[in-house]
């Protein structure tokens, strides 16, 4: 068992000097009391517009990723998800890091493209950590997912250079490499204990065995009974030794001999025996069961002589080394040390599992809600102060900005309009503003991405707005597309919860998109007689619309120069559909309308007055006249089990041509 414990001690002294070394320089070189893990700085650059980490870099998540950027130029640090980061980078030169290699060693990829300058990143409101302006530092946990470190230009121009570094703090790893170190301490202490302590006891051992001589004992050997030796004379019997030791050794008295009130003091033999040797040879199992008479008695009786019995020597009693005392008190020994040491490692696997983080899980396609609540909020903010100042000069190219079709194609007719019927400029519109916006953010896993806001309207108590935000690709801006304004009076689908649409939520609907553009195109050109009229519950909107066209088309028609009037519908673009939380789908849909009149043969006609002198003033038409209106509607689409009727919320037109022929 020595061989065994320094053996393990040797073993012990190792492991502990590792783990102490290891802590050390991992406490006080690579972490430090801020529990993160830097890279020197590295320079990067790039001849494109962006230097970008691959997703496959960030494949952990959990811990605080620190990066810090410095350049010639002012820089733009953020950090992204994949898919948005891909689209604005999209057929773009730009640097991709593909590798790292601790400390800082990055392996890159340069990518061909255009050079052209991208929109300024800090404009976007994608991003979910980003350098605030004029710092050129991010801080961010990363998350669950394919993200990507953006280094470029602030103004989103070509040629990037710049050095940068990454920094990963990770929750109480100071405290863990502390405590390697520490445990390292405690098993390099063990494992000098081990092996210094078993070599001082050995040398205790054999300087007890140089100075202690024993004399052995056989087990089975009997202590002869002593016999008094006859004298002559009473003189010899005084002198004489009360005790024979051994008939070679006649002088030799017992050290066990009474001390008897004699005028002579017993002579004592000399000790040559060691403590343990005397509690041995005291020991009643050496005396033996027959040695029952005592040696300071004289004999019961003479017995005759008889011959001397020759006993054999009896072996010692052997005892198996397992069994042994000193084995069990080593064995114990090494188990309990084998216990201290399962405990520190389990103590360190627990308190370290934390370390190493997870990896990403997420193993569905990126997606994203189109828009937070707080990023939705502020476009609407920039929307109500751009379209403001666009109305009140009637700027075609601000609002261009912050609109796009068909609400933007809506706003500059009405700007041209305005122009004709108003030069001065002394009606143009009040300002207004959208007001407690309520955010429906879809999930979307590309682009365009969209998002619907219901919202009060400040100049017009007694409706609302019901519109749908777009953004076209990841450096665009947010634009308003679609926009109606529903009576107060009419019930609106909340737009908490809201969806995209897939085939099977489509399938559970009383008709598709698509088909239901068709039949309310037909149902506004036929009239309220239309076969398909039965499919919809008009809006006021749409009634009024009916009753002013109807009205229309009989005083052109009693004009001596008109022959005929018609009036067609057609959807024009594709039915842009959320699924609600109900499981209806609230549709928004582009109808186009020709209010066509006929002119009688030998006539002529032309426009005079009315918004139609915008487009086409004083020219005369000898066969046709035309007005052309751009419709915006927003409908319910029931499921199939709820067997309503299509709900018509709004329609609202705008005249955006006229002509003839």
């Amino acid at each position: 068992m020595r061989f065994a414990r320094i053996t393990l001690g040797l073993l012990l002294t190792l492991a502990g000097l590792v783990a102490t070394v290891a802590g050390a320089v991992a406490a006080f070189w690579l972490v430090g009391p801020d529990n993160t893990i830097s890279t020197p700085d590295r320079e990067l650059a790039s001849t494109g517009l962006a230097v970008v980490s691959a997703p496959t870099l960030l494949d952990r998540h959990g811990p605080t990723l620190h990066v810090t950027a410095s350049g010639a130029k002012p820089l733009f640090v953020g950090i992204g998800q994949d898919l948005d980061v891909r689209n604005y980078l999209a057929g773009s030169a730009h640097t991709r890091l593909i590798r790292f290699e601790p400390p800082a060693t990055f392996g890159t990829q340069d990518l061909r493209g255009r050079s052209s300058k991208l929109t300024p990143p800090g404009s976007l409101d994608w991003w979910v950590a980003q350098s605030a302006p004029g710092s050129q530092s991010v801080t961010w946990p990363i998350q669950d997912g394919r993200y990507d470190v953006v280094v470029m230009n602030a103004d989103g121009s070509p040629a990037v250079g710049a050095q940068v570094s990454f920094g990963v703090q990770v929750h109480r790893l100071f405290g863990i490499c502390l405590l390697v170190l520490g445990a390292g301490v405690l098993v390099l202490a063990l494992g000098l204990t081990l092996m210094f302590r078993r070599r001082k006891a050995a040398v205790v051992a054999a300087a007890d065995a140089e100075t202690t001589t024993e004399i052995p004992v056989p087990v089975a050997a009997r202590i002869p009974v002593l016999v008094p030796t006859a004298s002559s004379t009473s003189e010899a019997q005084e002198n004489a030794p009360a005790y024979r030791v051994s008939p070679f050794a006649p002088e030799r008295v017992s050290p066990f001999a009474p001390v008897r009130p004699e005028p002579k003091p017993v002579p004592a033999a000399p000790m040559f025996m060691s403590a343990a040797a005397v509690a041995r040879a005291k020991s009643p199992a050496l005396i033996g069961a027959g040695a029952s008479q005592r040696y300071d008695e004289p004999p019961l009786y003479d017995a005759p002589a008889q011959p001397a019995e020759r006993t054999e020597p009896v072996e010692p009693e052997t005892v198996p080394l397992a069994a042994s005392p000193e084995f069990e008190k080593s064995d114990e020994a090494v188990r309990r040390t084998a216990a201290l040491l399962a405990s520190g490692a389990l103590l360190l696997t627990t308190t370290s599992c934390g370390l190493m983080p997870p990896k990403n899980s997420l193993t569905a396609p990126d997606s994203r809600p189109a828009v937070t609540l707080a990023d939705a909020q502020a476009v609407v903010q920039r929307y109500n102060q751009l379209n403001n100042q666009a109305n009140q000069t009637r700027d075609a190219k601000l609002s261009a900005t912050i609109e796009g079709n068909p609400t933007l194609a809506q706003t500059q007719a009405g700007f041209v309009i305005g122009r004709k019927l108003d030069a001065a400029g002394k009606d143009v519109s009040k300002p207004f503003s959208y007001t407690d916006p309520e955010i429906g953010a879809p999930q979307f896993a590309s682009y365009p991405m969209r998002f619907v806001v219901s919202s009060g309207i400040s100049n017009a108590p007694g409706n609302r707005q019901l519109g749908v935000w777009q953004r076209e690709n990841a450096g665009s801006p947010w634009l308003l597309t679609h926009s109606v304004y529903p009576p107060k009076g009419v019930a609106l689908p909340s737009v908490d919860g809201m969806r995209t649409p897939d085939s099977s939520d489509l399938d559970k609907l009383q008709s598709q998109p698509a088909t239901v553009a068709k039949d309310l195109a037909a149902y506004l050109t036929g009239g309220e007689s239309a076969p398909q009229a039965k499919l919809f519950t008009p809006s006021p909107s749409l009634s009024s619309l009916q009753k002013l066209r109807a009205t229309s088309k009989a005083n052109d028609t009693a004009e001596p120069y008109i022959a005929s009037v018609t009036d067609a519908f057609l959807p024009s673009g594709e039915p842009l559909t959320f699924i609600t939380s109900s499981g209806d789908a609230l549709v928004f849909l582009t109808l186009s309308e020709q209010y066509l009149q006929r002119v009688e043969p030998g006539s002529n006609a032309y426009w005079t007055s009315g918004e139609a002198t915008a487009f086409s003033s004083m020219v005369k038409y000898t066969q046709t006249l035309h007005q052309d209106y751009l419709h915006q509607v927003a409908l319910v689409i029931p499921a199939k089990s709820a067997g309503n009727a299509i709900q018509v919320l709004s329609i609202d037109p705008q005249l955006i041509g006229a002509g003839g022929q």
